[in-house]
Order: structure tokens, then sequence, then C-alpha cells
């Protein structure tokens, strides 16, 4: 039977590569498609740098999803990076807009803009390690690609300590390359899983994944889980609870299951709540949707840490605990600056 699994896993792995090819391919010939150029918006931009005496190249487009991007190339260029002239160009655009490409256009003499997202989330994390643990078993990041997409990632590896955060670290790291480079969220975990299957022959580890992907263009949200333990939306004081069947990535024989997706819409003043199954697993959580319900305050931290807190004494056995907060928004117009969740590390 060993022989048999091991064949399995290892034809899985083949075949969601060669999946992943096919993705790869698509991306390649999505990234070569003309771009769909706006001469009014360009020329309006153009003529505003003549009248601030700059010359450069200027290009207003619109990308594969229809948003408008501003690419402006030469020297002298600084004066645009306030504040103020970015409001200045969002006005000409007709559309908010935002720096994106900031370090890459600081080293090519180039000024990057993309039409800004309306909708923002603010994160807070709290964490803490099993006792007598030094590291934590729980790794989780987010991020925000250029298309408006957050991204937020929670695994919790089996057990605690080095070899549980051996485990979540890579699925978080492979996960995040994937996503980054264009992967679909679904093909990425179907990949990663049936991987560490394969590993998992011999080392015999695995981890849940929880990740989530946020539209800030529109407030649409797809909650994916391999294991994971609840996720929690709160609409007003009406909290919902989000589960799912799946086995842990890794555990799946085979080609493996895939995940459990979740699709809702968020909007301003909803708040999203992610743990990891020491805060709340297969247990009583009734306390958890109380607290969250009740929460008065503006801070996702601090809402994390109660929860943390609240967790102390409660029957999901002893483990490493962590609490994710997302607080959906509206994007403030007075601002150009980009102020949705960036890259984050959770604290160990």
């Amino acid at each position: 039977q060993y022989p048999a699994r091991l064949r399995d896993n290892r034809s899985a792995v083949c075949r969601e590569y060669g999946a992943l090819a096919e993705v790869l391919g698509t991306a390649a010939a999505e990234f070569g498609r003309e771009l769909v150029p706006d001469p009014v918006r360009e020329k309006r931009i153009r003529q505003h740098l003549t009248a601030l005496g700059l010359e450069g190249e200027t290009a207003a487009f619109y990308d594969q999803a229809g948003r408008l991007r501003v690419e402006i190339e030469g020297r002298g260029l600084d004066s645009l990076r306030t504040p103020e002239e970015l409001k200045k160009l969002s006005a000409l655009a007709g559309v908010p807009l935002r720096s994106a490409g900031e370090e890459e256009g600081k080293r090519l003499n180039k000024l990057v803009f993309a039409q800004a997202e309306p909708f923002m989330a603010v994160a807070g994390v709290a964490a803490r390690k099993k006792d007598g643990q030094t590291v934590s078993g729980d790794t989780g990041a987010w991020f925000k690609l250029d298309d408006g997409s957050l991204y937020v990632l929670l695994c919790d590896g089996m057990g605690s300590g080095a070899a549980a955060e051996k485990d979540s670290s890579l699925a978080v790291r492979l996960l995040e390359q994937f996503l980054r480079a264009g992967v679909p969220p679904e093909t990425a975990l179907r990949t990663i899983s049936s991987a560490l299957a394969l590993r998992g022959e011999s080392s015999g580890g695995f981890t849940t994944i929880d990740l989530l992907r946020l539209d800030l263009f529109t407030g649409a949200m797809w909650v994916y889980k391999y294991g994971a333990a609840p996720t929690y939306v709160r609409k007003g004081k009406a909290v919902t609870r989000i589960t799912g069947a799946s086995l842990p990535a890794g555990l799946s024989v085979g080609e493996g299951g895939a995940p459990d997706v979740t699709t809702l819409r968020l909007e301003p003043g909803d708040m999203v709540l992610l743990v990891s199954d020491g805060v709340a697993g297969g247990g009583e959580d009734q306390w958890l949707r109380d607290m969250f319900s009740a929460f008065e305050g503006d801070s996702p931290k601090d809402l994390a840490c109660a929860l943390i807190d609240g967790s102390d004494g409660k029957e999901v056995g002893p483990d490493d605990r962590t609490a994710l907060v997302l607080r959906f928004s509206r994007q403030a117009q007075q601002s150009g600056k980009e102020r949705a969740a960036s890259h984050g590390e959770v604290p160990q």
C-alpha cells in the first residue's frame, strides 16, 4: 500500500505541475495582449507636464481588467511624487490614482500610477506560542497585488514547535510566490497540497491552510480552506461562521481533494476574523462569536489581542494561538496614498 500511495502522490504532483504550466502559458498570452490606450487622458497629462516645465514620455492605457494606468518616463520627475501632484493627476485622469511600482520606477526614472481601489482593509494580529515552546507553529502573511487583490494567509503546522513552524512557513512561502506570480488560488493550493503529501511520505508533516482573497475594487471575497479552523465574518452585530470539510494540506491521497471555497461580498464596516485551532478548533466557540459581535472599538489589533486573552482556559487544548482581524472600509477619497494592508508576517 505504501509504494502504491507514493506512486499516486507523485502522479498527482506531475498532474498539478502540468496544470500549472497551462496556467502560466495562459498568463503569458495575456501579457502579450495589446493594451487599450486613452489618448484623451494622455494628452491632458502631457499638457500638465509641459505647464510644469517637465519633459517625459507619457502613456495612459487600460490594463486587462479595464483599469486605468499612467506611465511617465523621464528625468526630474520627483516633483510629481507629492500628494498634491497626485491629486492633480487624479483630477486630470478622472479617476483616483495611486503610486505603483515605486522602487523599480525610481531606478528607471519612471513613474507608474494605477487606478486606486475604492476600498481598503486594515489588519490586526495577535499570537501566543504554546507554553514551553520557543517558536510558534502558526505562520501567516498578507500582501496586496497591483490588480487590487488582497491576500491573507494563515497556516497551522501539525503539532507545535520547530517542526510545525517549518511545515507552515513552507506552505505560506510557496503560496505567496505562486499568488504573486499570477497563479489562480485554487490551482496554487492543489499544487502545494500534492507536493506536501509527497514530502510527507518521508517527514510525516502536514499543515492547515486558510487563504482569503479580497477584491478591493468590488468587495468580493473568497475563503479557501484545507482543514483550517472556522473563519468568522461580522456584518453589523451578526456573526457568520465559515467552515470546511477538507483535510489539511499534505494528508490527501493521490490527486487529493480541492479546498473548500466560500464566496461572499463585504460592505464597509464589515470585519473578518481568521484564527488557528488553538483559539477555536472543534470545541465550543460561542464565547468567541459573542466577543466578536460585542466589540465596539475601531482597532483590529485590540480585538485580536482580546480574543487571544479570552481563549485562555477554553477547552480547545494547549496549542499555538493566532488571531487575525480585518476591518473593511471605504478608501478615504482625499488621500492619494495607498492605505490597504501591505505585506506582513504574523509575529511568532
